[in-house]
């Protein structure tokens, strides 16, 4: 009993503590808790979001990856035609234009014009390809004179841009015979591209 008696002491002495201890009970059982659900679900949330955001990163990164192999799997390509590739020519730039050279020749002798000079050019200024100084990429720029019909021009012009490779007419000149207005004296210039292959 007299310990019963005792416990009843403590507890009169501390009414107040006790009446607190229990007040705090009740508010957070009323109070915090029902906020607590709103947390625990706002935190739910979060996770959905974050692992929603993952995998739309994760998407993004998988098309950009895919996006860059495909831009480095692209030749460099003009209007349909493709740089001319020179196997085996990495010492000599100059020598991997022998092949197109020779397409020219042909081209002109096939059409009908007849070619008194060419001057070769494998640093054309102004060439954008040059500038760039692209590793393994060259430019050779053929300044011809050239004496012919203005049709068979024409014809060495259409077939030389009819060509698979890529080629462009940088300038022309046409000045007419003097002996005969149907013969012209032609001065132009056209860039050849070829890639060496490693």
């Amino acid at each position: 009993m007299g310990k019963h008696k005792l416990v009843l002491n403590i507890l009169k002495d501390n009414m107040l503590f006790v009446a607190l201890v229990i007040l705090l009970i009740f508010v957070l059982l009323f109070k915090v808790l029902p906020n607590s659900s709103r947390i625990f679900a706002a935190f739910g949330n979060m996770k959905e979001k974050e692992s929603a955001y993952r995998a739309l990163k994760q998407e993004y990164d998988m098309l950009k990856q895919q996006r860059d192999e495909l831009n480095r799997s692209k030749k460099v390509v003009k209007d349909g035609k493709t740089i001319f590739e020179a196997p085996g020519m990495q010492n000599s730039p100059e020598a991997s234009f022998a092949p197109l050279s020779e397409l020219v020749l042909s081209v002109a002798q096939q059409s009908g014009i007849r070619i008194r000079a060419i001057d070769y050019n494998y640093s054309p200024a102004n060439d954008i390809i040059y500038k760039a100084q692209l590793p393994g990429y060259n430019v050779c720029e053929l300044a011809i004179v050239a004496v012919g019909t203005y049709t068979e021009f024409q014809t060495f012009f259409k077939t030389m841009m009819k060509e698979s490779y890529l080629t462009s007419i940088a300038e022309i000149e046409m000045t007419p015979w003097e002996k005969d207005k149907k013969i012209l004296i032609t001065n132009f210039k056209l860039r050849l591209y070829a890639k060496t292959i490693d």
